[in-house]
C-alpha cells in the first residue's frame, strides 16, 4: 500500500531521516518504536506529505505523492490521520466536527454524513456526545472522536502519530481499545507509540528507528524477545 524509496528528510543541516526504503502492504499493522528525535514522527508525517521529503518518493496505492502534479489532498482523504492533541475543533459540536469533510468534499450529503457520524460514534461508546463541544469532553473521549473523525472519509490506512501520549493514564486504554478494535477489523495501520503493550499484541511488524535509520524489524516476537541489534536490545531493557 504504501512504498517508500531512498527517503532522505532534512530540517537545514539537521538531517532527520537517512535513505530509508520501505514498505507497507495492505491489512498490516506496523508499529514504529525508538527513542525521541530517533525521527519516527517525522517518518510518520512524510508518508501523507505533512513534511515534504528533502528527497526520495513516497508512493501510496499506486500514485508517487512527491510528484508535483500529484493531488495531495486527494490522496490525504485515502489516509487518516491521528494526532497526539486531537486537533478537534473548539468552536463545532462533535458532530459537525465528524461531518465536516465528508460534506466539504462532498463525499455525503449531510443526512447521510450525520448516519455515518452516529453509526461511528456508537462504535466507540459516544453516540451521547454528538451534541457537545470537545470543551465538554475529556482527553480520551476527545482522542476517540478523532480516530472517528478520520474514518468518517472512509480511509484506506490510518496512521496514528503517539495517539495516547498526551493522555492520563486511565485514559490510555480507551483509545487503545478502539485501535485493537479497527486492527482486527483489518485495517491498515502505521501507529507511532511508546505503548509497548499495544506494538506486541496488536502489531504485524515493529521497526525499532534510532538516529534517522530503521536500524531492526521484525515481527513483534522478534524484537521484543529476540532483538539483535544491542541499541534496540538497550532501549528495550529501559521501557519494558
Amino acid at each position: 500500500m504504501i512504498y517508500v524509496k531512498n527517503l532522505y528528510k532534512a530540517f537545514g543541516d539537521h538531517v532527520v531521516l537517512k535513505d530509508i526504503t520501505e514498505h507497507i502492504h495492505p491489512g498490516e499493522k506496523l508499529v514504529i518504536i525508538g527513542p525521541s528525535g530517533s525521527g519516527k514522527s517525522t517518518f510518520l508525517r512524510c508518508l501523507n506529505l505533512l513534511e515534504h521529503p528533502t528527497s526520495g518518493q513516497v508512493i501510496f496505492d499506486g500514485v508517487d505523492l512527491t510528484d508535483p502534479k500529484t493531488d495531495i489532498n486527494k490522496i490525504r482523504q485515502h489516509m487518516g490521520m491521528v494526532f497526539q492533541h486531537f486537533n478537534l475543533f473548539p468552536h463545532k459540536t462533535i458532530m459537525q466536527n465528524i461531518t465536516l469533510a465528508p460534506t466539504k468534499l462532498k463525499l455525503m450529503k449531510q443526512e447521510e454524513a450525520n448516519e455515518e457520524a452516529l453509526r461511528l460514534l456508537r462504535m466507540v461508546n459516544l453516540e451521547d456526545k454528538a451534541d457537545a463541544y470537545p470543551a465538554q469532553l475529556s482527553g480520551g473521549q476527545k482522542q476517540r472522536i478523532a480516530i472517528v473523525r478520520s474514518l468518517a472519509l472512509k480511509p484506506k490506512m490510518m496512521l496514528f502519530d503517539e495517539p495516547t501520549s498526551a493522555l492520563d493514564p486511565e485514559m490510555v486504554g480507551e483509545v487503545l481499545e478502539v485501535m485493537k478494535d479497527l486492527a482486527e477489523k483489518g485495517m491498515t495501520m502505521a501507529v507511532v507509540t511508546h505503548e509497548m503493550g499495544f506494538a506486541r499484541e496488536v502489531g504485524t511488524r515493529v521497526f525499532f528507528m534510532d538516529d534517522g535509520i530503521i536500524l531492526e524489524q521484525g515481527t513483534p516476537e522478534e524484537i521484543f524477545s529476540h532483538a539483535k541489534e544491542e541499541r534496540t536490545q538497550e532501549f528495550l531493557s529501559k521501557v519494558l
